[in-house]
């Protein structure tokens, strides 16, 4: 009888092992029977991959470093169809927990949300199955809409093409990737700096980003006065290696780029310091600045009374007026102390003592009301930056 259970018993465990394939290491293909995975293009984030099913996958999400690392669990895979089925597909997260609703696409460039009866979360948010069907079309399932640097380069030419701007190579990042830097084609002394995407998954962040700037160099009265005024300097990503990479906060030297601003140990932000220290050469003096990033609700972060700006409340006055112009998009502020040096805009404010605000915007945030809100939150930072510097 106990040789017959420990037969039974290994022949369970015999067809179980036959039931999985092998584990599969990040960028290469895992064949399911139905579908393939892969992990091989700009933004991905896989992880090791097993097929435990004809039509199933097991993957495990990891961070990009060791040790701490902010909870931005960023993923981002390829179906490539075999057969028509429907995939399962389950994330296993280690070193952070299920942040992102997943989006799909079927040309990498719309992108929809998953409906909720598709997406099974675990009460602990450390594993997340997917169930989607899949027929003669390959998608994407992602955190987030891939604006990876062939978009941005896209963007920035369209930027270029209105004569209102200006592009040039500001540097190269730890593994050469091109940073670019967009300037106002005006010789004016003041100067509104934009920073985007130190963070990689933040992609509700670049959105506002790209509003907000095309905004500021609209064929309007009001921009045209602001751009006679005004010298803009704008970074649209300082970190192109975490964003191919699939990273979840950092560059490819394990260093969160918005700690680093002080520091300056990163290339990236070595740039950052050149760029400013150019700007001051010039004669030219930053008056305001704004670094776009994502997180889980839309909020400014700026400074509070105990560090007074110049102007005086700059930020308060500038959101309270926004507020009334705007619909669909809830928002608050957070004055706080400036005591970590390393955020980009308390570094920004300890150089010059001007108004710097982080713009965070909500991961799910209905992507209209982003750039409707950001069209707004430009228009009434130009009127006010008119009005008081």
């Amino acid at each position: 009888m106990i040789q017959r259970l420990l037969i039974l018993a290994w022949l369970s465990l015999l067809l179980a092992a036959c039931a999985i394939g092998p584990s599969v290491p990040a960028r290469q293909a895992c064949e399911a029977a139905s579908f393939t995975l892969i992990d091989n293009f700009a933004g991905a984030r896989r992880g090791r991959c097993v097929a435990s099913g004809d039509n199933e996958v097991r993957i495990t999400i990891l961070p990009e470093s060791d040790g701490y690392i902010n909870d931005s669990a960023w993923f981002a895979y390829r179906i490539v169809p075999k057969s028509s089925a429907t995939a399962t597909i389950t994330m296993n997260y280690r070193g952070g927990h299920h942040r992102y609703r997943p989006k799909l696409s079927y040309d990498g460039i719309g992108w929809s949300t998953l409906p909720d009866e598709q997406v099974r979360v675990s009460i602990d948010k450390r594993q997340a199955i997917i169930t989607v069907p899949v027929d003669d079309r390959e998608f994407w399932i992602a955190g987030g809409e891939l604006l990876t640097p062939p978009l941005y380069d896209a963007w920035v030419t369209k930027m270029t093409s209105t004569g209102q701007t200006r592009s040039s190579v500001l540097g190269a990042s730890l593994d050469d990737n091109t940073i670019t830097l967009l300037r106002s084609d005006n010789e004016a002394k003041d100067v509104l700096f934009l920073v985007g995407r130190q963070h990689p998954p933040e992609v509700s962040g670049a959105v506002a980003f790209f509003a907000f700037y095309e905004a500021l160099m609209a064929d309007t009265v009001l921009a045209g006065e602001f751009r006679q005024r005004f010298h803009i300097v704008a970074i649209p990503m300082l970190n192109p290696d975490g964003v191919n990479e699939g990273n979840w906060r950092h560059n490819l030297g394990s260093t969160d780029l918005n700690r680093d601003w002080g520091p300056f140990r990163q290339p990236e932000t070595q740039l950052v310091e050149a760029l400013l220290d150019r700007l001051d050469n010039e004669g030219r003096q930053v008056r305001v600045f704004l670094d776009f990033h994502s997180t889980r609700k839309n909020v400014f972060y700026t400074q509070n009374d105990a560090n007074p700006t110049d102007p005086p409340h700059f930020t308060r006055t500038w959101l309270e007026n926004a507020k009334p112009r705007i619909e669909n998009y809830e928002f608050n502020y957070e004055e706080n102390p400036v005591d970590n040096i390393g955020v980009a805009k308390n570094y920004m404010y300890k150089r010059y003592r001007i108004p710097s605000s982080t713009y965070e915007v909500g991961d799910e945030t209905n992507r209209a009301a982003i750039i409707a809100a950001a069209s707004v939150f430009a228009e009434e930072l130009m009127e006010l930056m008119l009005a008081e510097i």
